[in-house]
């Protein structure tokens, strides 16, 4: 198919439901139809006469249209498609495209040669104007993070479609070649099948999280110079090589280097626009002020390093005494590659380490350059097994590629002493691993690049708490202060004593109640040692369970047993953060499969070690943090 046909249909009503039947087309070979029709079918049932569709499936594309006849009790009763190649019936010509008429003798099939449509100069206005700020700023954030599918709450299709074609627009400036579709007025939730790239819908009264608040005000800025020069914005990522940019991450890093708005104005031209009730007032005061170079809360001491990208490099030097950090220093005439070469395995020393009172303290270069770091720390009593758990966890993180998700090292030097110092004694060895010293500082255990297929790389930092000292009540481990997800672990050996376990928790919920950050942190209850208690149920079903998919109704019922097995055991006191967190699962895990000979620290395992369920609680977790995305993930622990 070269050019661009026309495809219509006929909606009738029956017992079950309605039937959708071809009434006409230009395409002479009625295989090449049916293929249209099985394609569509799912997507035509989602219809409503006040939006239209635009779905690019990567090298074809279709263009629905809509429309209902009096009287009807069908949402719709005939429409019209235009199907092509997606290289000429692209979405920004799809709306340029006049919307009257579904029958085949009302529309005039539009050449597709590559000229603009007839509608492009009054689409290209609007899209700048106050009516698509809204709209634009919103799907463009989402698209920025690496959202797959956005839907947006808004109901007026013509505004609805100026913010497409300017989303689109920008997404194509900024080198984003990605497939976009979209409905401009979706009335219900139903779904069609899955499409490549990004699908964004506009439905009524939709109830959606907000992209991360350093996106918007990328977006918001991004939105602003569209609306002011799209000629002149264009020129600029030009000059900073956003468009020829390898990846997203590159991508994002040269948008956050362009010069402050020449003409900082209103971008919104007519009154003022919100960008949705929930964070709109934060986007609508981002305005026309750019990007904020990166800060970096440090998790160690909780200052700022502000300017992330902008900091001296350091590397570990064994060399010096009992070995140091050494500051790099790096030629300013380097090329790209040979700057990435120089500062390969570097780190970034926290500013706050300049103060006389606070010991010098170290974090990987890349950590702060995947936008805001997930924090995950591991919480429990001294003995109930976290470096065990922590140790398999990390061990059998690969596994992760069966969710889909792909995880590298954050840092191989971190990893690779962890592996070393943990998780070899342990797997390999079969050897009972040293508990984390009370005394000790929190610090940075591993710490992983994650992403979820296509979608864009986060941070996923790992941290060991000391047991004993939580349950003082002095205890202010700062770390606490700013994590996003803790995993609470509990030995089965211990439930019946809860009251220690108790303090514990109660001490942790406290500073999770007492700190400033917005977003609660999300819980993970881990019944770990589980096959101390392997032989009852619901414990012994659990652990037969495997590896799990990522499907809320699972890991639903697997909490609501783990949950009623620690009542029925006068352990409740032990559920309080699944009782207090804004999102939370409970888990059985075994980080060894067996008990290890002796109580002696030194012993050793001798049946070998076989780690049960111990990705369950991590895969939960992403999904709670956000790491995981899609309308699964946002089900996991609510």
């Amino acid at each position: 198919m070269s050019g661009i046909e026309l495809i219509s249909y006929r909606a009738r009503e029956r017992d079950d439901g309605m039937a959708i039947s071809q009434t006409a087309a230009t395409i002479v070979d009625q295989q090449e139809t049916g293929r249209w029709l099985r394609r569509l079918e799912s997507w035509l049932r989602l219809g409503n006469p006040q939006g239209s569709a635009y779905l690019d499936f990567g090298s074809q594309a279709a263009l629905i249209r809509w429309q209902a006849d009096p009287g009807s009790r069908l949402a719709w009763d005939r429409a019209v498609v235009l199907v092509g190649s997606s290289a000429r019936l692209t979405g920004t010509y799809a709306l340029e495209l006049p919307g009257s008429g579904t029958s085949p003798g009302s529309i005039v099939v539009p050449p597709g040669d590559g000229t603009t449509g007839p509608g492009r100069d009054v689409i290209s206005a609007r899209a700048r104007g106050a009516d698509a700020a809204e709209g634009i700023i919103v799907a463009l954030a989402h698209a920025l993070q690496g959202a797959r599918q956005v839907t947006i709450p808004r109901s007026e299709p013509t505004h609805n479609e100026a913010a497409l074609w300017g989303l689109i627009t920008i997404l194509r400036m900024i080198g984003d070649t990605r497939p976009v579709s979209f409905l401009t007025y979706a009335p219900g939730t139903g779904r069609g099948q899955e499409m490549p790239g990004l699908l964004v819908s506009f439905r009524p009264a939709a109830v959606t999280l907000p992209p991360d608040q350093g996106f918007v005000e990328l977006a918001t800025d991004l939105a602003g110079r569209f609306a002011d020069d799209p000629a002149r914005l264009q020129q600029a990522l030009a000059e900073r090589g956003v468009p020829a940019a390898a990846d997203d991450n590159v991508r994002i890093s040269r948008l956050l280097t362009l010069p402050p708005r020449i003409q900082p104005g209103n971008i919104y031209r007519r009154g003022t626009a919100t960008v949705t009730a929930s964070f709109g007032e934060q986007a609508a005061r981002a305005g026309a002020a750019g990007p904020a170079a990166p800060v970096v809360m440090c998790p160690i001491c909780l200052g700022n390093i502000p300017n992330w990208g902008a900091q001296d490099y350091w590397r570990w030097d064994a060399t010096i005494g009992d070995g140091d950090y050494v500051r790099i220093d790096i030629p300013p005439d380097l090329n790209e590659t040979q700057r990435a070469r120089f500062t390969h395995g570097a780190y970034v020393r926290c500013t706050a380490s300049t103060d006389v009172t606070t010991v010098a303290h170290y974090l990987p270069a890349r950590y702060g350059s995947f936008g805001d770091p997930v924090l995950l720390g591991f919480i429990g009593l001294t003995q109930s097994g976290k470096t065990h758990l922590l140790a398999s966890m990390i061990g059998e993180v690969e596994g992760l590629s069966r969710y889909g998700v792909e995880v590298a090292p954050l840092d191989r030097a971190t990893h690779h002493d962890f592996l070393e110092r943990s998780v070899k004694p342990l797997i390999t060895g079969h050897r009972v691993l040293p508990g984390t010293p009370d005394d000790a500082s929190t610090t940075l255990t591993d710490a992983f690049i994650v992403r979820q297929r296509s979608g864009l790389e986060r941070v996923v930092a790992l941290f060991d708490v000391s047991g004993g000292d939580l349950v003082r009540r002095d205890s202010t481990k700062e770390f606490l202060w700013i994590a996003d997800g803790l995993f609470f672990v509990v030995d089965p050996d211990h439930i019946e004593d809860s009251k220690v376990g108790d303090d514990a928790f109660s001490n942790v919920l406290d500073i999770m109640g007492a700190r400033p950050k917005a977003e609660p942190a999300s819980a993970a209850i881990v019944l770990n040692k589980a096959d101390k208690v392997r032989f009852e149920e619901p414990i012994a079903r659990w652990l037969r369970a495997g590896d799990g998919t990522l499907d809320p109704t699972e890991f639903l019922r697997e909490s609501a047993d783990v949950y009623a097995y620690l009542e029925q055991h006068h352990a409740a006191p032990l559920t309080k953060p699944y009782q207090t967190s804004r999102k939370a699962t409970l888990h059985v895990a075994s980080p060894t499969g067996g008990a290890q000979d002796g109580a002696d620290k030194t012993s050793r395992y001798p049946r070998g070690v076989t780690p049960l369920r111990v990705l369950r609680p991590l895969v939960a977790m992403l999904a709670m943090t956000g790491v995981l995305t899609g309308p699964e993930a946002e089900r996991v622990g609510i």
